[in-house]
C-alpha cells in the first residue's frame, strides 16, 4: 500500500495501514498494523526558504535531549546513525507495559520527528514492528 505524507511517499509493508483519520483529535500522520500493538507517527518540517539550517547531529541530539527530559527518558539511551545523506538520532524507552521509540531525522535542511508507541508486553510483536 502506498501512502503520502507531506511530500514523502511510503510503500507500507503488508498489514500496515494509514489510521490517521481514525485517531480522535488532531494528530500527525499515523500508521499501524491491524494485528500490531503500536502506532507510528510522523511530524515533518520541510525547508522552504530563507537561511538554510544545515543541521547536523549536534542539533538533532539537542532536540532529542529536550524530548527525553520532557518525557522522563534516560538520555544514556540516545543513539546516532547515518543512512546515506540522512542523519538519525533516536531513543528507546521501555517501561512495564509501554515501549516508546523516537527519532529525529534530517538531511541537514528538512526534519522529521517519528515516534512509535507500543502498549502491552508483546515484546516479540513490538520488536517486529520496530
Amino acid at each position: 500500500m502506498i501512502v503520502q505524507f507531506h511530500g514523502i511517499t511510503f510503500d507500507l509493508a503488508a498489514g500496515w495501514e494509514d489510521i490517521t483519520d481514525d485517531v480522535p483529535g488532531a494528530w500527525p500522520p499515523t500508521l499501524a498494523k491491524a494485528s500490531g500493538v503500536g502506532a507510528l507517527q510522523f511530524s515533518i518540517a520541510k525547508y522552504r526558504s530563507g537561511e538554510k539550517p544545515n543541521a547536523g547531529f549536534e542539533v538533532l541530539r539537542s532536540f532529542m535531549i529536550e524530548f527525553c527530559h520532557n518525557n522522563l527518558i534516560d538520555t544514556n539511551h540516545i543513539s546516532e546513525e547515518k543512512f546515506a545523506n540522512t542523519m538519525s538520532v533516536g531513543v528507546l524507552s521501555q517501561k512495564a507495559d509501554e515501549t516508546l521509540s523516537a527519532w529525529y531525522l534530517s538531511n541537514g535542511n528538512d526534519f522529521a520527528f517519528v515516534t512509535h508507541v507500543g502498549l502491552g508486553e508483546e515484546s516479540e510483536i513490538m520488536n517486529e514492528e520496530l
